[in-house]
């Protein structure tokens, strides 16, 4: 009773702990899908982080192919794509960081418990009872 009571705390701490981490790594991601080229971070005076190409044809320039009839620019449709692939394999990854924070719990529940064992192995034999 007492390890499923230390899996369920250390579960709940590894699955929040992982899903800040998640949820960093998603917001970061889909900025570098909208905003592309702008950077993310300040590093220095002079450096920036650049994560995506600059160039982007505007619908009608006459550069790069357009869907037909959309009115839409391949980058917009491109970023949608990308947006909604982000977005559809976060329940999944939530799944598998439940599945893996359960586990983790486990392991540790059973180390932080093994002293314990320990000291009632020793203490029932120094003290066996005769029944």
């Amino acid at each position: 009773m007492t390890r499923l009571r230390l899996t369920c705390l250390y579960g709940a701490v590894f699955m929040m702990a992982g899903t800040v981490l998640l949820a960093v790594v998603s917001l970061l991601a889909v900025h570098a899908v909208n905003k592309g080229n702008e950077p993310v971070l300040q590093l220095g005076s002079e450096s920036s982080g650049v994560l995506l190409s600059a160039v982007c044809p505007e619908p009608g320039s006459g550069v790069g192919p357009a869907p037909a009839g959309s009115g839409m620019s391949p980058c917009v449709t491109q970023q949608q794509q990308t947006r909604d692939a982000l977005v559809s394999s976060t329940p999944l990854a939530l799944v598998a960081l439940g599945l893996l924070s359960i586990a983790a719990g486990y392991v540790t529940a059973g180390y932080a418990l093994s002293p314990l064992r320990r000291i009632t192995r020793g203490a029932r034999r120094a003290c066996p009872q005769d029944a």
